[in-house]
């Protein structure tokens, strides 16, 4: 860099401070403003209304699920990005890439892969599908974030045997906890099915 030229150009070499400085910033502030400023929970239920998935939203002619929201009563609830925005730069672009998407503004898409095969398959049941799904292939990455699974010590003999058998069988997180704060949607039979090695083309 020419030092005479800054020199005779003070505010060229202060603008070009200026802009390396707010570029840092914003690579330094860029996940924690989004994941706690911009993707708020009311930001999300502007497309997502709370009887979508909240069980304790009352639905025309229909009463929440009795198992659902016991334990949510217990504890502070966890906000979306907590469970549905991994942590990293990288996957933080994720919340604005969905807020482009807009699929869930515009008409929930329908499930026409489903509907080929004979299967009619509801709009909240596709969205929860798909998910789970994302969870599934990322070992429940987001539960992890909080939850360290050795620290977890079910209070009852049935809990402490489900959790020995999920580690042995190496289970994540969602395989089990599919309907855990949102309103019930009934596990679909040929989830989680792990890729077979035997079918994997040997070359």
């Amino acid at each position: 860099m020419n030092i005479s030229l800054l020199k005779k150009h003070p505010l060229v070499s202060a603008a070009g401070i200026l802009v390396l400085v707010v570029m840092l910033a914003w690579v330094i502030a860029y996940e924690p403003v989004t994941r706690n400023l911009i993707a708020s929970d009311g930001l999300c239920n502007y497309c997502h209304l709370p009887w979508e998935f909240n069980p304790d939203e009352r639905l025309t002619a229909t009463r929440p699920h009795p198992a659902a929201s016991k334990e949510q009563e217990q504890q502070a609830q966890a906000r979306c990005v907590e469970c549905h925005l991994p942590e990293g730069w990288w996957n933080t672009t994720y919340a604005y890439t969905h807020f482009l998407s807009i699929t869930d503004l515009f008409g929930h898409f329908r499930d026409r892969d489903g509907e080929r095969a004979g299967d009619w398959i509801p709009a909240r049941a596709a969205t929860a599908y798909r998910v789970r799904d994302r969870l599934f292939e990322y070992d429940s990455n987001t539960c992890r974030g909080c939850h360290i699974e050795d620290e977890i010590k079910p209070k009852r003999a049935r809990g402490v045997n489900a959790h020995k058998l999920a580690k042995d069988e190496d289970k994540t997180c969602i395989e089990c906890h599919t309907s855990l704060v949102h309103r019930y949607v009934e596990p679909r039979k040929d989830a989680f099915k792990k890729a077979d090695v035997s079918d994997a083309p040997k070359g």
